[in-house]
């Protein structure tokens, strides 16, 4: 056929059409004029386009061929449909071309379809939060993503070098190899094994093999590794913080929060030691609060006060009474810390230890009997002593004394009626006179020292200034004596004999150790209470290195048998301060 010769239509395969140079449709065979209403003989085809074809076309047509000797390609959209219209130039008389149109919508909707199916694969794959990777055959790493080398420590370009096993712990190769081989047949397979970072550190992983089928056949591996270290750190720390927990006598609870008013916060935990101490399974108490342990005796005021404190979110530790499941009474030792919110969406909690010292409590009560009965006997016995020093007193002074004094008077008589006495002989009797005389002043000091008349007569305030006036004038001592008293200041009895005894005490410390020159001794009662104070400008002690003697440990003795308050202050250089507080009973 010549250059020049006419193609029939319809002997062309497809749909074609004959457009004229100024892209009139001149002819069009069946296939073409099935396609669309809009193609018929005698319409313009730039008008059968959409806006970006007719454009295209346009400037192909006004190019009038140049640089397009063997035709061009451009994709049109006719009506609602996507073709690929090839125009082929000949070189007619007429100048007309030939245009092939194939319809491409299926086509480029499908190749939309894998290019987005194929965006979301490598999205899956480099953005996923795990290390993945995929793997030949033989295992060798063939692609991975950014997490994998962050895992690992190491770049893509040295991890394509390396087999995965030769990351692996030698200890854990053997399950990575059968996990492997799993899923070359097919079957999704998980392991946990170690893994060697770049840096020499150890990372704990839980890898997963998932089979690469292309058209039913496995060509590859995925492996897809959770760094699990911190996990397992903390599911480590978990279980040995839980084995503890249970085998430790304390019971711990953590509650929540609220409510504060009944019911009360729920428990949330509490470990195995609840069953010994109460008999409550940790179960039964989950969900429940922590007043299924109150009960009669338990202490309100004590109650009052946890409250508060939780309010407050303070901790706080108090002592009181709670209830087995059987209904059995225990001393509890309770400590509550409040345990804050971790960041904005945490939740917070209370956390409360509790101790079962009823035993303690017990020897506790014991030691205190038995305290008490030492004190009652001590008591007794310092009774007794008095007693017994009252009557020495009374014996010396009215026997003793008085056959002394009868002696005296005798012995002066005899030297006034005996006139031949030598010089001699009547002066050794007038010096005996004196050295009775002497003695029954002795006579009278030490039965005032065993037990002033004076102290049962006029009370402590007479007996206290006449004992000081005595200690000041033997010792040398500028002895003050002030007294503030609001009554008669006649305080008698066993609180009257108990500060006399530490006046003395104090005192005998004051001679023997201090080096003073001025003591000052305060007094005040009043219907309540009576405080004596002892103060001397003396070279004092140190209170914590100083192991105090009989002295200060008698005092004590005294006012606590009384139940008094005893106060020592002192310092080196600074003398030394002794306040003593005893309650006076009723009626005295």
């Amino acid at each position: 056929m010549g250059p020049h010769a006419v193609i029939p239509m319809a002997a062309l395969p497809g749909a074609v059409l004959r457009i004229a140079p100024d892209g009139r449709i001149t002819d069009l065979n069946p296939s073409a004029a099935a396609l669309d209403d809009c193609l018929q003989p005698g319409t313009l085809l730039i008008d059968c386009l959409d806006l970006p074809g007719r454009s295209h076309l346009q400037s192909l047509l006004d190019s009038d061929g140049r640089g397009a000797d063997d035709g061009f390609e451009m994709e049109a959209r006719i009506g609602d449909r996507l073709y690929r219209l090839t125009l082929a130039r000949f070189h007619c008389p007429d100048g007309s071309s030939l245009v092939q149109l194939a319809d491409i919508t299926d086509y480029r909707h499908l190749s939309e379809r894998i290019a987005i199916n194929e965006q979301r694969f490598r999205s899956l794959f480099s953005q996923n939060p795990f290390a993945v990777c995929s793997m030949d055959l033989q295992g060798r790493l063939v692609e991975m993503n950014h997490c994998t080398e962050e895992l690992t420590g190491y770049p893509e370009r040295q991890l394509c070098d390396y087999h995965w096993e030769t990351l692996v712990d030698p200890r854990d190769r053997q399950a990575a190899r059968e996990c492997f081989e799993a899923a070359l047949s097919g079957i999704p397979c998980s392991y946990r094994c170690r893994v060697k970072r770049s840096g020499g550190q150890t990372a704990l992983l839980q890898v997963t093999y998932i089979p690469i089928l292309v058209e039913g056949e496995v060509t590859g591996v995925f492996g897809v590794a959770r760094d699990k270290t911190e996990r397992y750190r903390l599911e480590e720390s978990r279980r040995l913080l839980q084995a503890c927990m249970s085998q430790i006598h304390d019971v711990i609870i953590i509650t929540e929060v609220d409510p504060l008013d009944p019911p009360g916060p729920r428990i949330v935990y509490v470990n195995e030691g609840v069953e010994r101490m109460t008999g409550y399974r940790p179960e039964e108490l989950l969900g429940n609060t922590p007043r299924i342990f109150q009960g009669p005796d338990t202490d309100r005021a004590a109650l009052r006060r946890i409250r508060r404190a939780l309010e407050m979110h303070e901790p706080i530790k108090e002592v009181l009474v709670n209830y087995c499941k059987n209904g059995v009474p225990f001393w509890n030792e309770i400590e509550i810390v409040p345990i804050p919110r971790s960041g904005t969406e945490g939740r917070a909690y209370f956390a409360a230890v509790q101790r079962d010292i009823t035993e303690t409590k017990r020897r506790e009560a014991e030691l205190r009997h038995s305290q008490e009965e030492l004190r009652q006997l001590s008591r007794a016995q310092e009774g007794l002593l008095e007693q017994e020093r009252r009557r020495i007193a009374r014996d010396l002074h009215d026997e003793l004394g008085q056959t002394l004094t009868a002696l005296k008077l005798n012995l002066a008589v005899a030297v006034d009626g005996i006139d031949e006495l030598s010089a001699e002989h009547r002066r050794r009797l007038e010096s005996t006179i004196d050295s009775v005389d002497d003695a029954v002043e002795k006579v009278r000091e030490i039965s005032a020292n065993l037990r002033p008349p004076m102290l049962d007569d006029l009370g402590f305030e007479a007996a206290a200034e006449w004992l000081l006036s005595k200690w000041g004038e033997r010792n040398g001592l500028d002895v003050e004596w002030r007294s503030e008293s609001t009554e008669s200041g006649r305080l008698g009895g066993e609180q009257a004999t108990a500060l006399y005894r530490i006046l003395q005490e104090g005192m005998t410390n004051v001679s023997r150790h201090s080096r003073a020159s001025r003591v000052t001794v305060s007094y005040r009662e009043t219907e309540e209470r009576a405080v004596l104070e002892i103060r001397d400008n003396g070279v004092g002690f140190d209170p914590v290195a100083r192991h105090h003697g009989s002295g200060l440990l008698g005092i004590r003795e005294r006012v606590t048998m009384l139940g008094g308050e005893l106060t020592v202050e002192s310092a080196l250089g600074k003398g030394v301060r002794i306040q003593v507080e005893l309650p006076l009973a009723t009626g005295e």
